[in-house]
This record gives C-alpha cells, structure tokens and sequence, in this order.
C-alpha cells in the first residue's frame, strides 16, 4: 500500500448511554445528523458476543511493511505513543500521517480503493453509510469486550447488523451558563426563561444559540416532544420512514416558535456572535457542545469571562431534551492489505483505559469506554456533556441524511425569519426529504 508524507509516529456517571454531536475541534460533530425512535435511556447493558482474541503477528525474514494511520492534529500525540508500543512489541512499524478530520473520509473514498489511503484511520460514526457503500470500512468485531464500551456508541457504528468502528469519544450539545448570572442550572425551560425574565437588559441576549439554518444545535426542538427523522427499528434506520412532520416535532418547533416569536432567541445571532457574547459576560446561556470548552477555558483564564458551568439542556415541554450523540472512532481500511495487523492495533492498543483516558485529555470529549469515562467522571463538564448524550440519539449513519440538512435547516430558518409556521415549515422539509430519496 502507497503511503504518503509521513509524521512517524479508558463513577460510571449515574446516567445510561443506551442511545436511541460540527466540523473540526471548532465543531467536529459530523456532517450527518438524526434520530431514533426508541431508546434514549438507562444504564449501559451488556451485549453477548463471542470473545475476540487478537494475537500481534510476528515478523520474521524481510522487513515489515509499515502501518499506516491517518490522524487528526489534536490525536497524533497519543496515537504516537501507541504507535512505539505497538512496534517494541511485534516489530511492525507505524507511520502516522498528519490529515484533516474533514478531509480524512473524502480521501478515504477516494484513495482506499486505489490501494491507498490508511490502513487505520479515525473519523465519526455518520460517516459510516458511505463507507460501507463505497466498500471502504471493515468490520470490527469487539466480541466480549463490547460491554467496555457505552451502548450508544456502540449502535452508532453499526449498520446493517455489523459494527465499523471501535468508539473512543462521545458528543453532544448542553448548556454553557455564566455562574455569575446564573448560579444554578435550570432543570426546565420554564425555569430558564424565568431566569432570562429576570436578568432583563442586564445582558446583550440571555439565551445564545447558533441561528440561522442550523438543523443541528436545533434537533432538540424536532425530537424532545417525541419528533424524529427516521424510525429506528431496533438495528437501523429506516429512510422509508421520515419523521419530521409527526405530531412531536411539530409540537416541538410550535415552541421553537413561540420563543422566537417573544424575543428569547434572536434570529440574528450565530455561532460567532454566540461565542462572543458569551465570553464577553453578555450572554447568560450557550447552547452548544463540548468543543467550544477549550475557548470557554481561555475566556475565564483571560478574565472576560467571569466563570462558567455545563449542565444538560433544560427539559422541553416537560419531557427531557433529546440532543444529536456524535460518536468518534477508529475504522479499518477494508482494503488494507495488512487488516489483520490493523486489528490488533486498534483492538488490543487502542482499546485501553489509557489510551482512551488520554484520548479524553486532548479531545474534551467523553470517552465512550466505560472505564475511561470512570477515570475522568469527577470533571463536572464530562458529568454535564456525558448525561446530556445520555438522552440524545445518535445521528443517523445512513446515506440518505445527506437529504435531509438542508431541508429541516430550511425549516429553521423560516421559523427564525417568521415566514411559515411550525407544521407547514415542517411538512416541506418532510416532503423534501422524501422526494429527494424516491428520486
């Protein structure tokens, strides 16, 4: 296999990730995003399969041929260290390659089938669809040691009964607060509201998300009331089955709406100025992910920030807010010509509390595995985030999603602009999306 420029180179939170986060470290939630249908509850379960053992080959005779992994900036440090442990032990070399997180799926479709691109690269679990129709990604079979991993990730790299990816990070959006503002979290939207009542014009805009066409930051609003995109059956998803227009996400943008309509939102906010209010102490609420924690961080330390806390978005209509779960992990190049090598070093080196504790430390994502989650739950943003996924549901792997971005991001926008109302806005982009996969 060709390589190219080379860089050589684990209190389980009372909450269930039992599943069913936009961009770069920016936002590395993925490009692809939906609901299930059924689960988001409880506690992880366990799942019985076969025990998978893997054994690292040994080298005899010519040289080995070099592993290659395709890595993000933020996790080629870790994986480096990886990568020596993984050569004193089998004598296999790897070589890590510095790519984009935004570019690493593209040049996988491209390359893998060429007999290039990595042997083992790092992406997000909406990629999945694509992969598998392009024949690009392997399975994976964790066997036994799939109970070391919270269910959500692990349903979030499956697809059609078989896993691709071996799950490191979690994401999903909750809500910043300014502690000076708001000392205490606001269990529903009634209280947060109350919250904004009171402040006034104290603050520039007291609840700050990303406005606009962003179908994102604003699913909650589709799936907290019961909406969905497509019905979950148990195994997958199916894109026969649209969900936009049901009665829940109806009932949910009617409220969407509501607080556009009475000046809670504004439609002229976006992630930009959403930031910026924030860190400035004149937004007293951010809705938004994990990923925006290191900015926070370096707004309290630069001191124009007064202080922060997480928690998970305020319940909806009474029910608890359902946010998109972005899962991140490790795939194998299904037409790798060393995938048995590629295996045991993401299943036996990756696949550790101390890989994945470290994983965390760079990322500010909660790790998927379960005893890495243990090892860093005393960090109240990984409680906050962690149990806010423990609602959400995963977006939807499935190719057809690509469909429906624009069209529920259309419905958005018209309630920002007021220009239809929440059924109508809603039925359109159902529409769309159903005709854009029958077509």
């Amino acid at each position: 296999m060709r390589k190219h420029l080379k860089v050589l180179v684990g209190l389980v939170l009372v909450l269930g990730l039992v599943a069913a986060a936009c961009g770069d470290d920016a936002v590395e939630t993925t490009t692809t995003m939906a609901p299930e249908t059924t689960t988001t509850t409880a506690a992880p379960t366990t799942t019985t399969e076969a025990p998978t053992t893997t054994e690292a080959p040994t080298t005899t005779g010519a040289p080995a041929e070099p592993l290659l992994v395709w890595a993000d900036e933020t996790r080629v440090p870790v994986i480096e260290a990886v990568a020596a442990e993984f050569e004193a032990a089998t004598g296999v070399p790897v070589e890590i390659e510095l790519v984009g997180f935004g570019d690493i799926r593209a040049n996988m479709v491209q390359q893998a089938p060429l007999g290039e691109g990595a042997d083992v690269f790092i992406g997000a679990h909406d990629w999945i669809g694509e992969l598998v129709v392009n024949g690009v990604v392997e399975p994976i079979d964790l066997g036994a040691r799939a109970t070391e991993f919270f269910n959500v990730a692990l349903e979030a790299f499956s697809y059609d009964g078989q896993r691709y990816g071996l799950p490191y990070a979690i994401e999903a959006i909750g809500l910043f607060r300014n502690t000076d503002l708001v000392p205490d979290a606001p269990a529903t939207f009634e209280d947060l509201l109350a919250v904004c009542d009171a402040l006034g014009d104290t603050v520039t805009q007291c609840l700050a998300l990303p406005a606009g066409g962003d179908a994102y930051h604003h699913y909650p609003f589709v799936a907290s009331a019961g909406g969905y995109i497509f019905a979950w059956d148990g195994t997958s998803y199916d894109p026969t089955d649209v969900g936009l227009d049901s009665e829940g996400a109806i009932a949910g943008f009617e409220f969407f709406d509501g607080l556009v309509a009475d000046g809670y939102i504004d439609p002229a906010v976006d992630y930009g100025t959403m930031t910026n209010l924030f860190f400035n102490n004149q937004a007293a609420f951010m809705w938004t992910g994990p990923w925006a924690l290191p900015d926070v961080k370096a707004a309290v330390e630069a001191g124009t920030l007064s202080g922060y806390a997480t928690s998970p978005l305020p319940d909806i209509l009474g029910n608890t807010a359902v946010p998109f779960v972005g899962v991140q992990g490790f795939m194998v190049n299904a037409f790798s010509e060393q995938k048995a090598l590629a295996q045991t070093f993401v299943l036996d080196y990756i696949a550790t509390v101390d890989v994945m504790t470290q994983l965390y430390e760079v990322g500010l994502r909660a790790p998927a595995h379960i005893d890495a989650f243990n090892a860093v739950a005393a960090d109240p943003d990984v409680q906050a985030f962690g149990e806010s996924a423990s609602a959400g549901n995963p977006m939807p792997n499935i190719p057809e999603m690509a469909s429906v971005w624009d069209a529920l991001g259309t419905a958005v926008q018209e309630i920002y602009n007021q220009t239809s109302d929440a059924a109508t806005a809603l039925t359109t982009a159902a529409e769309t999306v159903r005709a854009a996969i029958a077509g």
